[in-house]
């Protein structure tokens, strides 16, 4: 449920996700494929319940910001919430055209005549904990580190030792451009984990891991055919530095960015997140290929 005041106001209520990313800020399904690339699965904020708001403080320059219960909300009942609210808030600067496209979208299927671009800092800051007792499978499953384990799983970080409390924050800086059919776009990540609590002691105080991700596509034929790649690197201290390589296409049968057919070829190694929806399993190494179709109504 949503009221817009004016141009500088629309205030909600109800689900909605945190502004960490790109990718949450309202651009799906206008990705370069249907879901996202590895280091934003592995990095970014989730959906919760709250109050939201976004608006323009100038031509250029927008905001939004929410208040939630947890990182993710999906599918967790009421009494596994601690009292400990979430936040995020993000701010876009768009320079030069003063819009980016449909819902910020990625892609310059718009094909625009003069140079658009668009800056993005966000940050979200989350207090998380198992939501399940000890003993029992945790129901928790948003925060992994680099070997892709679950970090409120028993032995993830010691034999015998349980993680029960954890402070997830995540700073990240974008920057896109699009011009005549062409879109390149970057994103940088920076989350830190710590105040950890478990059930004895733990050989480190917190977990900082950076990586980012590169894209970048151009109309081949305008408003029909796309060719894009995209990498996307993480860098942590435990396991391998999960990277990987991406090259696909997307057809557009009638014209319209809300119905297109989807190819795609990633070359992965070492995966630190499952996706929910996408193209990830913890650990995976080798080639991932897919064909899907994607229509907004």
């Amino acid at each position: 449920m949503t009221y817009t005041f004016n141009k500088y106001m629309t205030l909600g209520g109800g689900w909605n996700a945190y502004p960490g990313t790109m990718s949450l800020q309202g651009s799906h399904p206008y990705w370069t494929s249907y879901d996202r690339v590895m280091a934003d699965e592995y990095f970014r904020p989730f959906f919760s319940q709250g109050v939201f708001a976004q608006g323009n403080l100038t031509s250029a320059l927008q905001y939004r910001w929410m208040v939630g219960n947890n990182n993710s909300n999906l599918d967790t009942p009421a009494v596994k919430l601690d009292r400990d609210l979430s936040g995020g808030f993000a701010f876009t600067w768009l320079p030069t055209t003063h819009e980016f496209g449909p819902r910020g979208a990625f892609g310059d299927f718009e094909n625009h005549e003069k140079l658009a671009t668009r800056f993005n800092l966000a940050y979200t800051y989350s207090p998380e904990d198992r939501q399940a007792a000890l003993g029992s499978p945790t129901t928790n499953t948003t925060l992994r580190i680099g070997d892709s384990l679950n970090v409120f799983d028993p032995n993830t970080f010691a034999k015998d030792i349980t993680v029960t409390d954890v402070h997830y924050k995540l700073l990240t800086a974008s920057a896109g451009m699009k011009y005549h059919g062409f879109w390149l776009q970057g994103e940088g990540y920076g989350r830190w984990l710590d105040h950890f609590k478990a059930t004895g002691p733990l050989p480190m105080a917190a977990i900082r891991d950076t990586g980012f991700y590169v894209q970048l596509a151009h109309m081949i034929i305008q408003k029909k055919l796309e060719l894009y790649g995209a990498t996307s690197y993480i860098f942590t201290k435990y396991g391998h530095d999960p990277k990987e390589f991406i090259v696909g296409t997307n057809y557009y049968p009638w014209n319209t960015r809300n119905v297109r057919l989807n190819m795609q070829l990633i070359n992965v190694d070492h995966s630190p997140v499952s996706s929910t929806f996408g193209f990830y399993s913890g650990q995976i190494t080798g080639q991932v290929f897919s064909f899907g179709m994607t229509a907004l109504y």
